[in-house]
């Protein structure tokens, strides 16, 4: 966090860390609660920005690339989804290898309608449902694991990046939307949709993957202790990735 905002004072960054873990043990607790909460207490704690773009995509009958980040409470955010007439959601996720766990956050996932995409399946996937109006649910700003990822400057430091949002939006010709999800108080979130490409085709390359960290970035430095940081950004170099 020190490497990343090097113009904050050993306080500032101490009252941030502070923060975060108080969201993390937060965002746990209320991931949980996902197995009982009901609608309308779902719908209290996750206000409604705006989401006119989705709305549209929708009334089309549009496919789309929703395109988020670990910031705020993502689960809490991709359920809050599901209870909405937008295109239907596809998360894509990596499974568990304890099988009781991974059955718990599917049924977590998709306590409202949605479905999920095993990671490695997901290509096949949307092949099979291609001609529905469905959105592909990425977060995509964790840390990949292959060494060929691409390398872009991230909050000041090269750093490897997913770009299997541009990926797939490119590939299927499917409109990228980004999910902003802001925490407003405790326990209390509010949510809103940008456009990142109605073509992707159209774009060149990396040009909706530098946009989507970009706004990453943006909303991190907004609201730092937003962010998960305990999945190590920068755990290997550029000119070491072995």
């Amino acid at each position: 966090m020190s490497l990343a905002f090097p113009e904050k004072s050993t306080e500032e960054i101490n009252k941030i860390t502070d923060e975060f873990y108080q969201n993390f043990f937060d965002i746990f607790l209320e991931t949980i609660k996902i197995l009982t909460i009901s609608e309308k207490e779902l719908k209290r704690r996750m206000q409604k920005g705006d989401v006119s773009i989705l709305e549209n995509y929708y009334k089309e009958g549009r496919s789309i690339v929703l395109a988020f980040g670990h910031l705020g409470n993502w689960e809490l955010g991709a359920i809050s989804y599901q209870t909405e007439k937008f295109p239907h959601g596809k998360g894509v996720y990596k499974p568990m290898s304890n099988k009781f766990f991974d059955e718990l956050m599917i049924k977590i996932r998709t306590r409202f309608g949605g479905d999920v995409y095993a990671m490695e399946e997901t290509v096949a996937k949307i092949r099979e449902d291609f001609g529905t109006s469905m959105a592909v649910g990425l977060i995509a700003d964790q840390n990949p694991s292959n060494h060929n990822a691409y390398w872009y400057k991230f909050l000041g430091r090269e750093t490897p990046v997913f770009t299997s949002v541009e990926m797939i939006a490119r590939r299927f010709n499917f409109a990228v939307v980004y999910y902003k999800i802001k925490r407003v108080g405790r326990g209390m979130y509010r949510y809103d949709a940008e456009l990142i490409s109605d073509s992707p085709k159209e774009t060149s390359k990396f040009e909706i993957t530098h946009k989507y960290i970009e706004l990453i970035e943006r909303d991190i430095k907004t609201n730092p202790s937003n962010w998960l940081w305990t999945h190590n950004r920068w755990k290997r170099s550029k000119n070491n990735v072995h």
